[in-house]
């Protein structure tokens, strides 16, 4: 192994630990406020939608190479803080043609959301990003993001 392929994966393995512990202190901070926070019902209160694992049987076809499926990283309305390390986690485990944009909806959970036939690359990119392979849906159940043109798969981060 040479210098160039230890360094290589030693940044990956760097980006995945900043992005799971982004993603765990979003989390718990969004579940701790929650909890502390005591709500009055009103007629214009809005819920941030939750989605449940998926029900699919996880696939057994290969999916495509990583650098050939277009990929949109979002999160719910914020100021984009976690898109880049998201981004950049993607980037390093091989990845290559990731977009982040911001959605209009937050989502309590991450989840992969994907266009028909590409339920293989969105089980794969669900277990690189550090999540189960369950946490997939079809791209139509999807929050809003604005921008998603030819995007056939969207890391769309929840908690935030």
């Amino acid at each position: 192994m040479t210098k160039h392929r230890i360094l290589t994966a030693l940044v990956a393995v760097i980006a995945v630990v900043v992005v799971a512990a982004v993603i765990y202190l979003e989390t718990s901070s969004s579940s701790s406020a929650a909890a502390t926070t005591t709500t009055s019902t009103t007629t214009t209160s809005t819920t941030t939608p939750t989605l449940p694992p998926t029900t699919l049987t996880p696939t057994t076809l290969p999916p495509p190479e990583r650098a050939l499926v277009p990929v949109v990283v979002s999160s719910g309305v914020s100021k984009g803080d976690r898109l880049a390390p998201g981004a950049f986690l993607l980037g390093s485990v091989g990845w290559s043609d990731i977009r982040p944009l911001n959605g209009s909806e937050p989502l309590t959970q991450t989840t992969v959301f994907y266009v028909d036939g590409l339920q293989a690359s969105a089980e794969l990119l669900a277990v690189d990003g550090g999540l189960a392979v369950t946490s997939i849906a079809s791209m139509a159940d999807a929050p809003p993001v604005a921008g998603l043109a030819n995007a056939q798969l969207l890391f769309f981060l929840g908690g935030a």
